[in-house]
């Protein structure tokens, strides 16, 4: 583990994505282990956005971790494909929605031979740093149909920062990059890219954090 800090200070080009799938990879059976817990938030932000998507529509789950969001909106009646950088995860994803794609592999690498009517991005833009979100919402941005919505969301801060952290919360001490976005800073980012607020609501999970589910269209 030292050997791999010092390698990330010293990188000029780190790849935050490996970084990613090889922390969720480790990080996988405690998540699978949560789902009970964190299923009544999940579903009250599902129902949230709900609303705003063509019903039936087709749905992107962008870091869809062991597949619970999907879960809930393959429930609500939507078409669900999940795509997941941590084969661990999505092996989980895959077990609990075995009729949904679920593609292994890295958004920002992938190529998607269609658009969708919504795209949901829970706790995936703050796994990089500032200086990268803007490129995503772009891609985000170039997946959805005409009159298509996307639900992007990360916990508030008090203050923006960022940097290398553990996941303090979990029994695996495992360190991922970490931004922490405040609500205006994340308003204004989307604003840059070009995306319309349509709503935001802020939910409180049973681990203290409190997420910022910003509702936008293009």
């Amino acid at each position: 583990m030292l050997q791999m800090e010092i390698e990330i200070k010293n990188s000029q080009a780190v790849n935050y994505s490996l970084i990613n799938k090889n922390a969720y990879d480790i990080l996988a059976d405690e998540y699978e282990n949560r789902v009970k817990v964190l299923l009544p938030v999940t579903t009250d932000s599902v129902t949230y956005f709900a609303p705003y998507i063509k019903p039936g529509g087709s749905v992107l789950d962008i870091g869809c971790a062991v597949g619970l969001t999907m879960s809930v909106l393959k429930q609500k009646g939507f078409n669900v494909t999940g795509i997941e950088i941590s084969p661990q995860m999505a092996a989980y994803a895959k077990k609990r929605n075995p009729t949904s794609e679920i593609i292994v592999g890295d958004f920002l690498m992938t190529n998607f031979d269609e658009k969708f009517d919504g795209v949901l991005a829970f706790a995936f833009i703050h796994l990089f740093p500032k200086k990268d979100v803007h490129d995503i919402f772009l891609k985000i941005k170039s997946i959805l149909k005409p009159g298509g919505v996307a639900l992007l969301s990360s916990t508030e801060s008090r203050e923006s920062r960022e940097g290398w952290y553990q996941k303090e919360d979990f029994n695996k001490k495992e360190k991922r990059f970490r931004k922490f976005w405040t609500e205006k800073e994340l308003e204004e980012s989307l604003a840059d890219a070009g995306f319309q607020k349509l709503a935001l609501v802020k939910f409180p999970d049973p681990y203290g954090k409190v997420w910022m589910d910003f509702v936008v269209k293009i």
